[in-house]
């Protein structure tokens, strides 16, 4: 994994600080394939390609497919 920095309201900010860390590892995911649905969307196969290598390591993590689809759901 890579780190990248997005800008957020001070709010958003002082909210992610005070968080916990199992909630902000929950919201990192929400936000790394929300990122990458964006970016792949006009090629559905790379898309494909990344959300396998993304399960795969997510998977190291202890990210279940079940969560995994219930965050793309809640994406729709």
């Amino acid at each position: 994994m890579e780190r990248i920095e997005l800008e957020v309201d001070d709010k958003v900010a002082k909210a992610w600080k005070a968080a916990p860390d199992n909630k902000k590892k929950d919201i990192a995911n929400k936000i790394n394939i929300r990122i990458g649905k964006e970016l792949f969307d006009y090629d559905k196969e790379g898309f494909k390609l990344y959300l396998e290598q993304l399960r795969n390591n997510m998977a190291e993590r202890g990210l279940t497919q079940e969560i995994l689809d219930d965050i793309l759901k809640d994406e729709s």
